[in-house]
């Protein structure tokens, strides 16, 4: 990898700006065009090493909810059932895991919006029990990788 995409993936990770052209803002401060931004990190995108950039919210802070949902599910229903936790707004991503509890994904919305997607989740074919987790510290605000 080269110096300047180590130091654009180190900049991002730190100090994405709030503005109408974020990546020109990021080029200046590195010395390179807009158009030369935008080029290297479309390229670190298709060499898989970066995947998207995003915001990290605090949820909690914001006034949502976010859980962490562990489901047991029949065998025979996993893939149905995952594919309607897909459709919830809320839902990041779910993925099956052995045990009891063998479907789990994270849950995030307004409280009362939790509420019946939870009560969408009880009522879906093939699951017998939806347990609730909350997270009780958070670990991965303000993580920065080192590249």
């Amino acid at each position: 990898m080269e110096q300047i995409e180590r130091d654009l993936l180190a900049l991002i990770q730190r100090e994405f700006p709030i503005d109408r052209h974020p990546y020109a803002v990021l080029g200046k401060r590195l010395g390179i065009s807009e158009d030369e931004c935008i080029r290297i990190l479309g390229k670190l995108t298709d060499e898989g090493v970066l995947r998207e950039i995003r915001p990290v919210m605090n949820w909690k802070e914001a006034g949502f909810t976010a859980l962490l949902i562990g489901i047991a599910v029949d065998e025979e229903k996993i893939d149905a059932v995952a594919e309607a936790l897909n459709e919830i707004p809320g839902v990041t991503h779910n993925y099956r895991r052995d045990g009891m509890l063998n479907l789990w994904c994270t849950l995030t919305g307004e409280p009362d919006e939790v509420d019946r997607y939870i009560t969408f989740m009880t009522l879906l074919d093939g699951v017998r029990e939806v347990k609730q987790f909350a997270s009780e510290k958070t670990y991965k605000i303000g993580l920065v990788l080192d590249v």
